[in-house]
Parts: C-alpha cells; structure tokens; sequence
C-alpha cells in the first residue's frame, strides 16, 4: 500500500508539469508565431545546381543539352514516319518482262488499251504494252512525227499523230487494220499551211478539237466523229472501197531479234488504205475575242 506522502508528492509532480505544458502552447495570434523556423528549411532546384559551374563549362552544358534535345526529337519524327510507312499499303511492283530495243530515238508516246504508240522518224509505230512485239509500223512521211494522241473507242482506238510541219491526221486502228481517215489541216499551197499545236478528243470518242494557228490567227476546229459509220464501213469493206487504192501490207520492221514466233500475230495486219472512212463533220470554229482597246467613239 501507498503512504499517503507519497501520492501527495505525484500530485504535486504532474500539476507542475501540466502548468509547463500549458506555458508553452503558442498564442493564436500570427504575431506570435517565430520567425526562425522559415530559415531552417530551403527548397533547391536539382537543376540550379548546375548554374554553379563556372565558365565556359556552363555553356558547355547547355550546348549538349540542346543537342540532346534537338537529335530526340529527329528520332522520334524518323519513328513516326517509319511507323506510318510500315502502316501504308505497299504498292505491287511489276518487273520489266522484257526489253525491247529501238532502232531510232522515240519523239513522242502515247498509250491506249494494250497497245504503245511511238512516233518517230517519218511516222509511228505500234508496240503490243504486254509482250513488247512491234505490230504495226507506219512511215509514210517525209517529216518525222513530234507529238501523237490516242483514244479508246471501246474495241477500236482513234490515233492522232503530228508531224513536223505541224499537220494533224486522224488514223482508225480496228480489229487486224489500220486506216486512215482524214489529215485535218492539209493544204496544197504550203503558203497557207496551218500549224495544229494540240490535240484533244472526247471521252468515249464523239468528239475532237484541234488548236490550229497561222497567219497571226489562233482557233479551235470542233469535229464530229462517225463512230458507228466508221464501225459498218469496218465491218463491210465493200461498201467503203476505193477502186483507185490497193491493200498494202503494213511495212514490219524485222531486226535479227525479230524470229518468226514474233511475226505469228503480223501477218494478217495490213494499211487498208483502199478503204475510205467518212470524214468527220466540222461543227464549229471558235476563235479567242478580240482585245479591249479601252477607246470608246463619241457621238
């Protein structure tokens, strides 16, 4: 059992202690808050650190930085288009099948359904688009050809050729033959020979414009095409034939690489120039306005 000294002497003990606790609550007051607790914390930048290297080694430093910064952004701009590249469709690629060589240097090409035309030295040529055999050669002129147009009919294909002196002449390429139809601005008195400077037919073939110019005139010649005449007059020769025309047997060109499995589909090929197509029908000329001179007469 506990004297009761002893629990006189604890009581005194925790009132005293109680009594300096109580002493040291702050006040509620801002004012009494302690200044000195505000200079025993600091918060430093990891960064700013490095401001106190000394010069030029600070430079140095920002200089690989920036170098760092602008090759990360080089690699992830080379990752996006490599990802978008991986992304894409890729496109089939053919392999050349075969190589076929030229006799003369090309002028000009066109392209149409399975067959290249190439016009060259005094006239053009046919090549099949697929297997590279030259079908069809057709040197008539005496000038070489500059520029050549071609149009799907359907089963047919209407070609146009221009030559040197700048005349335009309409062929009808059909089935096994090849005809011509028309030389749109031939003339016989060379003094008055217009010049075609651009050819243009429609979609699916009814139409053709032809830009001519000469004596300081500039216009545009609108034609008709007979497509289905020309198909009848294709289908039954007898009712085209020129009595004063013989058929003539394509001129093919045979280079040693030329052997006779080449030649299986030429034989039968022919310029059917005995046959005389109708020519187109002119429907309009349509020529530039004449310029504004700004003058107006007073009345």
């Amino acid at each position: 059992m506990s004297s009761p000294g002893g629990s006189q002497v604890r009581k005194m003990r925790l009132s005293s202690f109680v009594r300096k606790v109580l002493l040291e609550v702050p006040s509620p007051t801002e004012q009494d808050w302690p200044q000195d607790d505000e200079k025993d914390f600091a918060f430093k930048d990891s960064e700013q650190e490095l401001e106190s290297l000394p010069q030029p080694y600070r430079m140095i430093n920002k200089m690989v930085n920036l170098l760092f910064d602008q090759a990360w952004e080089v690699i992830m701009k080379r990752d996006a288009l490599r990802e978008a590249e991986h992304s894409r469709v890729q496109p089939t690629i053919y392999l050349p099948l075969v190589e076929s060589k030229l006799n003369k240097m090309p002028n000009c090409m066109a392209v149409s359904q399975d067959y290249v035309f190439i016009g060259g030295a005094k006239g053009f040529s046919i090549y099949n688009l697929y297997d590279a055999k030259q079908l069809y050669i057709w040197e008539k002129l005496k000038v070489d050809v500059t520029s050549i147009w071609a149009a799907d009919l359907g089963n047919e294909i209407l070609v146009a050729p221009v030559d040197e002196t700048g005349i335009a002449r309409l062929f009808y390429f059909c089935k096994d033959g090849l005809f011509l139809i028309k030389a749109i601005n031939e003339v016989d008195d060379t003094s008055k020979q217009t010049t075609c400077l651009k050819t243009e037919i429609s979609h699916g073939g009814d139409f053709a414009a032809f830009l001519l110019q000469g004596a300081g005139e500039i216009w545009l010649d609108v034609y008709r095409l007979p497509k289905e005449s020309w198909l009848k007059e294709v289908e039954h020769p007898q009712l085209a034939i020129n009595p004063k025309k013989k058929v003539r047997q394509l001129q093919l060109n045979t280079p040693d690489s030329v052997t006779s499995d080449n030649l299986e589909m030429d034989i039968n090929i022919c310029f059917r120039g005995d046959i005389k197509l109708s020519l187109p029908v002119h429907i309009m000329k349509i020529k530039p306005p004449k310029p504004v001179t700004g003058f107006a007469e007073c009345q």
